[in-house]
């Protein structure tokens, strides 16, 4: 009888806890384009968009790309080196560009791939 009784006990305990765990928080960072908007290539490229640890200045003028607000999960380690600010992880988001307001440069215009939610804000 005492074996069920410990076992009921624990059982209770488990789904107690279970019951007032909440999920995690999903944490959201800035990435902010490094490269240059002048070349497609550059705008597209996940190991250019680095990320910041306080959000960068875009006034939201499509002519250049400046950053893009994303799932801190969609971020991995810059090739460069573990000591360089983390970049867009290329296995699950993919950038697409184009010619932004002034045709002279490229902005991204949406993510595909397995981005979650995610905001592009652009800069004069």
């Amino acid at each position: 009888m005492k074996n069920y009784l410990f076992g009921t006990i624990a059982v209770l305990f488990a789904l107690i806890g279970v019951a007032f765990t909440s999920p995690p928080k999903k944490s959201i960072t800035y990435v902010q384009f490094v490269g240059n908007p002048v070349f497609l290539f550059d705008v597209e490229d996940e190991t250019l968009w680095e990320e910041v640890f306080s959000i960068p200045f875009c006034n939201g003028v499509n002519q250049q790309a400046c950053r893009i607000r994303i799932d801190d999960s969609r971020l991995t380690t810059n090739p460069g080196g573990p000591f360089l600010p983390r970049v867009l992880d290329g296995t699950l988001v993919q950038v697409s560009a184009a010619r932004g307001i002034n045709p002279s440069y490229y902005i991204p215009v949406w993510l595909y791939g397995s981005p979650g939610l995610y905001t592009i804000t652009n800069r004069n």
